[in-house]
């Protein structure tokens, strides 16, 4: 027979959910999305704010499918995911679902606005400068079009389009991304058509994010795509000031490459800094130099030199000439074989390695044609000493081959050379590049999104609830950020340099938001419970390292009971 009065022992984790508590809570995000969404209907026993918090928590501290949210948030204290024990029974699949569709009805541009602007307030960021790039978001199935369920808002289209994750046989979308350089916070995220190039949405994330800072004159960094004449005179003419990368394709590239071969060029350096790869290697050193004709708009083009793209060119290049002379190199013993019997197989083989080792541009190779004769026995039978033999002449070929020391010599004048295209006139060389080398801040936030936050797969049908799921991301991504810069800011404010948070209390220098979360995950509160009330509550013992982390991110250890 069962005790009704036995004891019982609940063991749930907290997890770092206080730490995402106390950014959520700061950036008012339960109060935004409730405005956001108008769930005020007495009927709804959950309502999807919350519904949709849970989500944003779940993707933040471990990504799990919609349908195991459930199970995962049943892991957890419940007020610490913003529920009371009653309300875990609510949430389902189906649920979330519908408040992903509520996501979407909303006006989402209007609550990111909102959000970024309280986020500023709160901590402080500095507007000054952003960053944009974009990704794609690669899915899986047919996602046949279908006429949208509202007219007036179509969603977003999954189709086919250039894959930056290397699957052009899968349909996506693209993720444009926008980030403060005041630690890569995330302040704008748009999804587009999977077949929309990048160049079309310069001006529209210009316009949103003179709003955002209420100013003109941020600097704005981009890639290659926004070096149109349409966006830079639309930034310029708004008074913007911008820096991106000159294509290759542009006149001014291929003038000033010209230009270098008959004039020598006093070089500037601009940065130098110890090789991080490689300790015992030459410093990376980075030297520059104004162009002395502007772009076609009037616009200074400042080319840059860097010592490890010097070097990874002359490599580079290199590898490839001699990947086609081995190449070559073993044609003449298969000469005469099937399918290198003609003069025309044989140029096309050549032509063929040549291409696919990229090396045409720096080997030649010349087919020459020569006879030989061989001798065959003029009539049948077994040959003897008065056997007559014919001399039958045919051709053969031989390869001869060389480098283009010409070309070689006008490329290795160009090696580690890229251009950059900006509008501004008060700042020196080294100032640009200095800020247009924060743009790999934002291309790890990208790594973030797919790796960290596992962005894919995406088990969603329907367009509209992907782009409400694809902005929880980017709510996600912004707490991380906000974490992480936190965190490093009252580091270097402390003057300390690491914190042992690797396994076997290896040190780091540079902690990311997921190795914190790592670190917190494994706490938890224990109860004693007797027929469902509380007895006694115990949490599982802070170490020095998470109170001290917990003291850098401002929040008290009584968050865990302690």
């Amino acid at each position: 027979m069962v005790d009704p009065d036995r004891i019982e022992l609940e063991s749930l984790y907290m997890g770092a959910q206080p730490l995402l508590d106390s950014f959520l809570e700061r950036l008012r995000l339960a109060e935004i999305l409730d405005q956001a969404l108008d769930s005020h209907d007495r009927r709804i026993k959950l309502d999807s704010a919350r519904v949709l918090l849970v989500l944003i928590r779940n993707v933040a501290l471990s990504r799990r499918p919609l349908y195991a949210v459930p199970q995962w948030a049943g892991r957890f204290v419940p007020e610490s995911l913003g529920l009371v024990a009653r309300e875990l029974a609510l949430l389902n699949d189906d649920r979330i679902g519908r408040s992903l569709d509520q996501l979407y009805r909303a006006d989402r541009a209007t609550l990111q606005t909102r959000l970024v602007v309280q986020m500023t307030r709160a901590f402080q960021l500095d507007l000054a400068q952003f960053h944009h790039d974009s990704t794609t978001v690669t899915f899986s199935g047919e996602y046949a079009e279908r006429p949208p369920r509202n007219r007036n808002k179509p969603p977003v289209r999954l189709t086919f389009g250039y894959n930056k994750d290397h699957r052009p046989d899968l349909k996506q979308l693209i993720w444009d991304l926008t980030v403060s350089e005041d630690g890569a916070v995330p302040v704008h995220c748009r999804v587009y058509d999977g077949n929309i190039t990048d160049d079309q949405t310069h001006r529209e994330t210009w316009d949103v994010l003179r709003a955002l800072s209420g100013r003109a004159d941020f600097i704005y960094v981009a890639d290659s795509k926004l070096c149109t004449k349409e966006n830079m005179t639309y930034i310029a003419g708004n008074h913007g000031r911008f820096i991106t990368v000159l294509p290759q394709t542009r006149a001014e590239d291929a003038w000033f490459k010209a230009w270098i071969q008959k004039h020598e060029v006093t070089w500037t350096e601009l940065q130098r800094r110890p090789n991080r790869r490689r300790r015992n290697s030459p410093d990376e050193v980075y030297e520059g130099y104004e162009s002395p004709r502007r772009s076609a708009e009037g616009y200074r083009i400042l080319w840059i030199r860097s010592s490890q793209k010097w070097d990874l060119d002359r490599k580079k290049r290199q590898r490839k000439i001699d990947r086609a002379l081995w190449e070559i190199g073993a044609l003449p013993g298969r000469i005469g074989s099937r399918s290198l019997k003609t003069q025309m197989q044989i140029r096309a083989k050549v032509e063929a390695i040549l291409t696919q080792t990229g090396a045409a541009r720096w080997v030649t190779v010349e087919v020459i044609p020569r006879e030989e004769h061989v001798y065959k026995q003029a009539g049948p039978g077994r040959p003897g000493k008065n056997t007559v033999y014919v001399r039958i002449p045919r051709t053969t070929y031989d390869l001869k081959w060389q480098t283009r020391e010409d070309t070689m010599r006008w490329d290795a004048r160009i090696d580690g050379l890229f251009p950059l295209i900006t509008s501004i006139e008060d700042l020196s060389m080294a100032e640009v590049l200095a800020k247009y080398k924060y743009q790999p801040h934002l291309e790890k936030r990208h790594e973030q999104l797919k790796t960290v936050l596992e962005v894919a797969p995406i088990n969603l049908k329907t367009p509209e609830r992907i782009e409400a799921f694809l902005f929880i991301y980017f709510i996600a991504l912004l707490v991380h950020a906000l974490v992480e810069r936190q965190l490093r800011q009252a580091m270097k404010k402390q003057d300390i340099k690491t914190i042992p948070i690797y396994p076997e209390q290896r040190p780091c220098r540079r902690p990311t938001a997921d190795k914190i979360i790592e670190f917190f995950e494994s706490l938890r509160r224990h109860r004693l419970l007797q027929k469902g009330a509380p007895l006694n509550t115990f949490w599982d013992r802070l170490t020095n390292e998470h109170r001290q982390i917990l003291k850098l991110l401002e929040i008290p250890s009584s968050h865990f009971g302690q």
